[in-house]
Parts: structure tokens; sequence; C-alpha cells
């Protein structure tokens, strides 16, 4: 039972003396409660007091909306017994003059308590966490359809509402209620707040509500995450350690379940973990991503690390400090899960990328960058290298983005990125063995791979026209 209702259910039920003799059919309950009174012979309000509303809960076909019904019950004839009382105080003043002015202070506070005992169950929502969706908080199918049905958006809509009005909606139960209250208290707390949030320490506690928020989910739903990010093994190897990540067939085979119904539960797990701390871990993620993106580097395991372990040093929180020692997934694995977590953010989890097939618009790319690195001596940095092919000649193209030209960098085949300082990556010509840009380019199989036709809008025809082109896969392949 939700906490507002336990105070009173165990509680002897106080009936005013001048209502006793009421009959309960003036009181407009449910056929439920009223059946279960006439059980108990109870046909006057005066026949429930000194009784419990605990007493009642055993009874058939008496839940808990029926005992909290009778509780409010019990509340409203005490409310009518205030009212009731001031009134009569109030005609006393008038046809009295000499009645002290005491007496508006007593009525004064009868209306108080009158006032507490129907606002007692009642939610409470500090406006401090009035403004938090829902649709960013943990909440289960069920809450969701119940706040959809009262149209309630934010945590404030619920303010003044009282769980009996909330319990005559289609499938809302205690539980539903005692979810209500424990959203409450978990906001109030300030496990929703994102001005906790240091641009320091982001990374740091990303990683940190990250591997509790794993904790808190169900086994077998952790079990396919830490599977898919190759996590299983991480306690076992160092951070810089290569990784199993199974597929996610493979996980089914495990386990006896098809590779659809694996797929479906990664996603459905993947959706909660990034709401078990509402609006946090969102925030941090898009703070990562443009991060990455301000400083047009990739985000990697070395690069992620050095984060952590740069920013958290010089936190004065030190819970940020004492996460590094208890850290158990990699950083591979956590740059995987961030991936899974929002594919917006340009992660590498393996910075020794092999080579591998690709299509001719990123094969135009690699020429262009080819080329640039070659103009610049043999290595530029990214960050330089973006700036130099994000400005297309013609005035009809469109400008290369930041996220496109770290997507394209990846698989590039005449170029390799060196990842020595993680924050400034550089990227150098890949040896081709005496191999030439189109005919003579080595395949993944050793083989020559076949030649690629160049189109006119590639960046590098935009940017050095085609003979510079044409003419430099000789000079490169003489480097």
């Amino acid at each position: 039972m939700p906490a507002l209702a336990l105070h009173s259910f165990s509680k002897a039920i106080d009936i005013p003396a001048s209502l006793r003799d009421q009959p309960l059919d003036a009181s407009h309950t449910s056929a439920r409660l009223a059946a279960v009174l006439d059980r108990f012979g109870i046909r006057m309000l005066g026949d429930l007091h000194g009784r419990k509303v605990v007493d009642f809960a055993w009874e058939k076909n008496c839940g808990p909306k029926t005992l909290y019904e009778l509780d409010l019950l019990a509340r409203r004839a005490q409310s009518r017994n205030g009212k009731a009382s001031g009134n009569g105080r109030r005609r006393g003043c008038v046809h009295a003059s000499h009645t002290p002015s005491h007496g508006f202070i007593a009525t004064g506070n009868e209306r108080a308590t009158a006032k507490m005992q129907e606002d007692a169950a009642s939610f409470a929502i500090p406006e401090s966490v009035c403004h938090l969706s829902f649709h960013e908080l943990p909440i289960t199918t069920r809450l969701a359809n119940v706040v959809r049905a009262i149209g309630a958006r934010s945590l404030g809509d619920l303010n003044g509402r009282s769980a009996f009005e909330m319990l005559q909606y289609k499938a809302c139960g205690w539980s539903t209620i005692s979810e209500i209250q424990q959203l409450i208290e978990r906001a109030v707390s300030g496990e929703f707040d994102v001005a906790q949030i240091e641009e320091a320490t982001a990374a740091a506690e990303l990683l940190s509500l990250l591997e509790r928020g794993l904790a808190k989910l169900p086994l077998r739903d952790r079990q396919f995450v830490l599977a898919r990010i190759g996590g299983e093994i991480a306690s076992a190897r160092s951070w810089g350690a290569d990784l199993l990540c199974p597929s996610y067939a493979e996980i089914g085979r495990r386990y006896g379940l098809t590779r659809a119904r694996v797929h479906k539960v990664f996603a459905n797990t993947l959706d909660s973990l990034r709401k078990i701390w509402g609006p946090r871990v969102p925030r941090l993620l898009e703070g990562i991503k443009w991060r990455c993106l301000s400083t047009i580097c990739p985000l990697t395991p070395q690069l992620l690390g050095k984060w952590v372990d740069s920013r958290a040093a010089f936190s004065s929180r030190p819970k940020t400090r004492e996460f590094l020692n208890n850290v158990r997934l990699s950083m591979e694995a956590h740059v995987r899960l961030i991936v899974a977590l929002d594919k917006n953010i340009p992660c590498w989890p393996e910075t020794n990328h092999e080579p591998r097939h690709i299509d001719d618009s990123v094969h135009q790319f690699d020429l262009a960058l080819a080329f640039l690195v070659r103009e610049k001596g043999g290595q530029i940095t990214i960050a330089e290298a973006y700036r130099k092919l994000s400005h297309p000649a013609g005035m009809d193209s469109r400008r290369l983005t930041i996220e496109s030209f770290l997507r394209m960098l990846r698989p590039v085949e005449y170029t390799v990125v060196d990842f020595k300082d993680p924050e400034i990556p550089i990227a150098r010509l890949r040896p081709l063995n005496g191999g030439v840009f189109f005919d003579g380019v080595p395949s993944q199989n050793g083989k020559p791979s076949t030649a690629r036709k160049i189109h006119s809008n590639s960046p590098a025809i935009r940017l050095f026209g085609p003979k510079a082109v044409f003419c430099e896969r000789h000079a490169i392949a003489r480097r």
C-alpha cells in the first residue's frame, strides 16, 4: 500500500456524534463498498465508529480501492463535522455580539484541520521538479497509459490530484500509485536533476550512471547488453584489450532464443537504460557528442579514458574520483555502449580498423584526403583536413558535415589515422607497397582491386581538378 494510506488504515475510525445517525445511502458509496458493509451489518455511519479500515482487508471483494474508499468516507465525515461546527459558531457570532473574537481563530483551525485531512491523499509536487517530462522519466507502460488518459505531460500536472481520483482510471491500481510516489521521491532526492552535471566531469559521470543503471536491470537483460558490447570478459582484461562481441544470432543460440527476440530485448533494454536516470543520461550523451564534433575527433577508448582521468582527478566531487577505482567495464565496452545508446555519436571502438570494401562516394573522399595529405608533406590533423575538404568549389554542392566526414574517414584505404594523441588525431599515408591508386591498389585478400571511375562531382575533382587527381595516383605510388 502507498504510504499516504498506511497511517490511517490501522487507526480507529472516528465518526462525529452529530453524523452517527446518518444512513450510508446518503454518502453515495460504490456498489462494491456497500455490499461489503452490508455483510457486516453496517447501515449507518455510526456503525463504523471504533472500527479500523484494515479490519475489512480480508473480506471478499474488498480490494485496495474499496479500502481506500472506506478510508476516504471516514475522512469526509470528519471534514463535514468540522464545517458544520464552523457554521454553527458563525451563527452564534452573528446573534451574540459578545462572543469573544478567539472563536474565529478556532474556526480557522478547524478549517485547516479539515483541509489537511482532505489533502492527505493528494500528490504534492515541489515546484523544483514540476518541469520533468514523463517521456524522459523511467515509467512503466501502465503508468504511461494512465498519465496519457488524464492528459498529464509533466510531473507537475499531478500536483493536487488525489490518489482516489487516479484509481478511477482503467488499469490504475495501487502499484501504479506507489510508482508515482516513488517517482516523486526520486525526483525530490535529485536523481533526475540535470543541474548536477558538471562539464568537467561529464565523461566520468556518464560512465558511472551507465554502470549503476546496468546493475538495476533484470539479470537476463543485463547479460544481453554485456554480451553485445563485449563486457562479459572485460573484468579479466586490460582497458586496451580486444573484446569479443557476439551477434544477436549467437546470443540467441546461447539462450535458446531467436535473433529477432534478442534484438527486441536489447532495444528495449537500451531504452530503459536511457531513461533510468531521467534526462541525465540523454544530456550527458548529447554533451559527449558535441564535444567530439567541436574538436572534430571520434570517440575512442583512449580518448574516453583520457577525459575520465584528466577531469576526475581535479573534480571537487569525491564520488567521481572514486569511480575510477570501481570501474567494471573496459573503455572499449563503454564506447560500444555509448554508440548503441546514441548512434549519432562518432565512436570508434577499435582504432586499428582494417580497410574494407567501400563504395564509390567513400572512394572519391579517400582520393581527396590522400591528395591533401600528400600536399601537406605526408600528414595532416583530422581537424585541418575537415576544414579543407568541407568547402566545395561549386555553389550548388552540399557542404560536408562533421558527422559525414568522420563516418567516411573510418573505412579509407589510402590513409591511416594515427591516435598517438587521442584529442588530436593525424591522417598519414598508408604504405601501398608499390601499388597505384586505381588498378594497383591491393585489397584485403591481396589481389588488386577493380578500377573505380572518378565522378566529376567528387571532392577531389571539386578541390583540385581532374588532372591533379589522375596525376597524383602515380606521384603517391612513387613515394
